[in-house]
């Protein structure tokens, strides 16, 4: 059965950027490029591949907007800013999906690089690290790498940027009381702990003007005295008013992997936003729930466990969310929406939200990141193992 009658399938809109259709391919790590600092021919073909398979919007993985300088480099400077850290190439990943004979659009996601310090001194029970708190002069600093990336990706020919702001992220740490505990302009209330994405987008607006500024943002961190159900609304308000063109709605800090999956209502693997044993439809699309109570003048993009071309037109059609993202399915099917567009096949994913591609991408960071699972069963077993013993083995 065709859906070109679906509205999942109509056109979409992000401030300016017309979209062919409201699937969106969300960001998606790619750890071989990031390694070796050099576009490659294999993430370009994957990246064509995405756009001729019908997507409307792709979401590059995270380019990282600056990284720390080694303190004993000889240099005034404590930050290389994104034009000393950038991927070799990165404009060619534009060009390739503008070239594909698609209308598919494509943003480049941005986020932090490395760094010894954040909002708040702070430790983590997967970490060994003991993080300082980042200084006033340090917190500008760092804006400005962030504008210096946003204004090197319009040259570089994408369609917008998105700001990382969730999963743990630096911004999404100065977004989180659980994990903003300052008592300067950074910290406290919503307006201050927002003030970082404020400051970036306002400055990078005087450059470059009216080219779409997206942001993704937890709507739950799965911790007591985080972000949750009843105070999204008002982050993702202030957020609205910073001027941004739409929210990605995911969610999950890895602090909460200490859970269990009896508190966390999902198993705890290294992926919090990731969550797996989803092939009932009442597990699926887990944060839809956060995007209904949001009342946004801006589109919402809704990414987390949508399997089911049905269960997301109804989404789509109930007016709160005018965007659906997937990452792990289109892993696994790149051509997943001409698809489905077409009815061939099931109307759920191939994909079985099984996570060995995320063991794929920690242990073996110069390949592409393909489905294990269809590829190599061998494998897929030890990525299972590693999955579910994981959070024991780093704890203890």
């Amino acid at each position: 059965m065709m859906r070109s009658s679906y509205e999942i399938f109509s056109e979409g809109r992000i401030a300016e950027l017309t979209l062919p259709n409201r699937l969106v391919r969300s960001a998606t790590w790619d750890p071989s490029i990031l390694k070796s600092r050099k576009m490659t021919k294999e993430v370009l073909h994957l990246y064509k591949e995405l756009a001729l398979g019908g997507v409307g919007l792709i979401i590059t993985g995270g380019f990282p907007a600056f990284n720390q300088q080694n303190r004993k480099a000889v240099s005034d400077r404590w930050l290389l800013g994104f034009d000393e850290t950038r991927v070799e190439g990165v404009e060619e990943m534009a060009n390739i999906v503008h070239s594909s004979r698609s209308e598919c659009a494509v943003i480049a996601q941005v986020e932090n690089g490395s760094l010894d310090a954040m909002p708040s001194e702070t430790t983590s029970p997967f970490s060994s690290k003991k993080f300082r708190e980042l200084s006033v002069d340090e917190i500008d600093d760092i804006v400005l790498c962030y504008v210096e990336a946003i204004e090197h990706m319009k040259r570089a020919g994408f369609d917008g940027v998105q700001l990382h702001a969730a999963h743990g992220s630096l911004l999404s740490r100065f977004l989180s009381p659980y994990t903003n505990h300052r008592a300067d302009a950074y910290g406290g209330s919503i307006s201050n702990r927002t003030r970082i994405i404020h400051d970036i987008v306002s400055k990078a607006r005087r450059s470059v003007g009216k080219f779409p500024i997206l942001v993704k943002v937890n709507c739950t961190d799965y911790l007591e005295g985080g972000i949750e159900l009843e105070s999204f609304p008002d982050l993702a308000r202030e957020i609205e008013r910073i001027g941004v063109d739409a929210l990605e709605v995911s969610g999950g800090m890895w602090d909460c992997l200490r859970r269990s999956e009896q508190e966390l209502g999902f198993r705890p693997v290294p992926a919090p936003e990731s969550h797996t044993r989803i092939g009932d439809p009442e597990k699926q699309s887990y944060f839809l729930k956060y995007a209904e109570v949001l009342d946004a003048a801006i589109p919402l993009i809704l990414v987390g466990g949508n399997r089911d071309i049905e269960r997301l037109e109804s989404i789509i059609n109930q007016g709160k969310v005018d965007l659906i993202a997937l990452s792990r399915p289109l892993i696994r099917e790149p051509d997943l929406p001409n698809r489905w567009l077409e009815g061939r096949g099931s109307q759920t994913t191939d994909c079985i939200s099984c996570n060995s591609c995320i063991y794929s991408m920690h242990h073996f960071p110069e390949r592409i990141v393909t489905c294990v699972h269809k590829h190599d069963k061998a494998l897929h077993r030890t990525a299972q193992e590693w999955l579910s013993t994981w959070v024991d083995r780093v704890l203890h």
